[in-house]
């Protein structure tokens, strides 16, 4: 696979270290190696440098700006982030106390249900971008509050009396040093020969990262970043350092029958020492209590106050594999693979009904499948409601099987309200879930909480920033919100990653048709036709039109109407289609179709630009109204 034409200058193939260079710099914005802290958790200091007091006199530069002065809370926010690193106190610098001290919530301010201090800090690194742009283009000290904390980093700007206008300057911070507590499990080598094993293996990793992500204090690198990088001949250490963890987990597993090796040892990906490390010879019945034995040592050398939570142990080894083999085919994130991930669950539960995680499993994958228009969402959503029940009631600790069930409730209910309580609720329980921060930017996204869910959708990216799905959805966000630069980044590296996956040229497709450019839209809305969705199907059309090909877009309509006998087809595509044609009538009689089979993608009707020509429309208006969004 090769990066060609997306303007970062990149056309090697991707090897591993190639991988993490190319997103290195595509999210440095995001101070993506310092960033992975926990809001909540003690902050180490930042990588300072500089005398205090030349700090100091910045601070009152921008401070005394045009963008600063008429803030007076922009103004306490980042004098008490500058004030409490330079005193050595960023353990001050907690999402509660800032409420409390500078926006003035009280001592029973909760930060999970008001999010005033969140939004505010990403209005502070826009304002901070902003005067480096302009009055402070020639200041010879940059102050940066990384994406993820809320602690500032400080450096020297490398030419202060030059013109800086349009430089980032964020990209020119000092990023700090990797965060021991930001953890990589690398996924533990198979020495047995039989590849069979290679589900084993990747089991007592994946248990080992589910542990660790219910710690607070760690921010854990995500599974699709690091088992991408499975096959490469990168050096973990490097790779560590690249993505700023601190600690690398590495681990080998050799089975001969029943009897099972496991060597697994702690490093320091900068200094490269070894801080723990064990072998372990013993049953492969023990295998949970080695993982529980691995999880427990990495939180003890670390400090971490919170042991590691286990969600519920699988009852047989063979309960395990086959439940790792539906999240590896619903990692697919295709037709095939989800129709794979349910079979593969289906069996287990048959086989072993008390055991949680495939019913959880088998719900995001019904879930997954009316996101995309797969298959019917009055169909898929019930069973996905049910078997995240089942999943919840089996294991009441389980992040995933609040999430599956607050993505159903979701969808299915449009109990707005709920839903993100539980997805709030799946969060603390692990709060480095992927899947769990992904659903709840999502849902709030189609609430219109545009800040909100870029908070939760970054936070996904930054510890799992070779995930597909989650630079996909980041762009999609951006997409909703108008910011049509940051958009086009996201999804053409989600098109890096994977060069086949027709949502992301889908979803390109739809920018383009945003800003005007219709002959790429056209291109590359004819990439996402082989083995079409209905949405995909609907964005040529779109662009046909566009274009001039009026005729080309009736056909398209054919084309929707003939797929619909074989198969579930979702009104909201046709609508599409009669909007860019001017048919308001039947546009607005599919998108009411289209509400009735409760599709997800029907629920961004009130943000969705490709409905901008008939929202004035009162019939539109009533159909918004009859969400009942809060």
């Amino acid at each position: 696979m090769e990066m060609k034409g997306l303007g970062w200058g990149l056309a090697s193939p991707l090897t591993g270290a190639t991988l993490i260079r190319y997103y290195r710099s595509l999210h440095m914005k995001m101070s993506l190696a310092g960033s992975r802290r926990s809001k909540d958790a003690p902050q180490a200091p930042a990588f300072i440098s500089i005398p205090a007091a030349e700090v100091q006199d910045q601070l009152k530069q921008i401070l005394a700006s045009p963008g600063f002065r008429r803030s007076a809370r922009l103004q306490r926010f980042l004098r008490l982030a500058v004030e409490q690193t330079l005193a050595g106190k960023t353990d001050q610098l907690k999402e509660y106390i800032i409420g409390r001290d500078v926006f003035d919530r009280g001592t029973d301010y909760d930060p999970r249900v008001d999010s005033i201090v969140r939004v505010e800090a990403q209005r502070l690194r826009k304002k901070l971008r902003e005067y480096y742009r302009t009055h402070g283009h020639t200041d010879p000290i940059l102050i940066n509050l990384q994406s993820g904390t809320y602690v500032p980093a400080f450096a020297r700007a490398p030419h202060p009396h030059s013109a800086l206008v349009g430089v980032k300057a964020e990209s020119m911070v000092t990023l700090a040093r990797p965060d021991p507590r930001t953890v990589a499990v690398f996924p533990f080598s198979n020495l047995s020969p039989e590849p069979e094993q290679e589900y084993f293996c990747d089991g007592i990793t994946e248990d080992i990262i589910n542990a660790l992500s219910a710690i607070p204090e760690l921010q854990v690198i995500g599974r699709t970043s690091l088992f991408a990088l499975k096959r490469t001949n990168s050096d973990p250490h490097e790779i560590g350092v690249r993505l700023g963890a601190g600690t690398i987990i590495e681990g080998s597993v050799r089975k001969a029958g029943e009897l099972l090796r496991v060597s697994a040892r702690i490093v320091d990906s900068e200094t490269r020492q070894t801080r723990w490390s064990q072998v372990f010879d013993r049953k492969t019945s023990d295998v949970f209590s080695i993982e529980d034995e691995i999880a427990r040592s990495i939180a003890l050398t670390l400090r971490a106050d919170r042991p590691p939570v286990w969600s519920q142990k699988a009852p047989t080894t063979e309960a395990h594999i086959l439940y790792l083999k539906g999240r590896q085919a619903w990692n697919q994130l295709t037709r095939e693979g989800y129709q794979t991930a349910i079979a593969q669950f289906s069996r287990a539960i048959s086989l072993y009904p008390d055991f949680a995680p495939p019913y959880a499993g088998l719900a995001d994958t019904y879930t997954w499948l009316s996101l995309w228009g797969m298959m019917r969402p009055r169909e898929a959503l019930p069973k996905a409601k049910e078997a995240a029940r089942q999943a919840l009631r089996l294991d009441p600790a389980s992040a995933q099987a609040h999430s599956s069930l607050a993505a159903a409730r979701f969808f299915y209910d449009w109990d707005w309200q709920e839903s993100v309580l539980l997805l709030q609720r799946a969060l603390d329980l692990q709060p480095s879930y992927l899947d769990g921060h992904q659903i709840h930017g999502v849902c709030l996204l189609m609430l219109g909480r545009f800040e909100e869910a870029l908070l939760s959708l970054e936070r996904a990216v930054h510890l799992d920033p070779l995930s597909v799905r989650m630079n996909r959805t980041v762009g999609l966000a951006y997409y909703f919100q108008g910011r049509a630069h940051e958009a086009q980044k996201w999804l053409e590296a989600a098109i890096a990653l994977d060069p086949d996956s027709k949502e992301s040229h889908y979803l390109l497709a739809r920018l383009h048709l945003r800003e005007s450019r219709y002959d790429e839209a056209l291109k590359e809305a004819q990439q996402c036709q082989t083995n079409a969705g209905a949405l995909a199907v609907s964005v040529l059309g779109i662009a046909r039109i566009r274009t001039g090909d009026s005729a080309g877009a009736l056909a398209i309509l054919e084309s929707l109407s003939a797929m619909s006998l074989a198969k579930y087809v979702d009104p909201l595509a046709s609508a599409y289609v009669h909007v860019a044609l001017g048919n308001s009538d039947a546009a607005l009689e599919c998108l009411e179709k289209s509400l009735m089979e409760r599709s997800p993608a029907a629920l961004l009707l009130n943000i969705d630009p490709l409905f901008d020509e008939i929202r004035s429309d009162p019939r539109f208006q009533k159909l918004v109204s009859s969400l009942k969004f809060p």
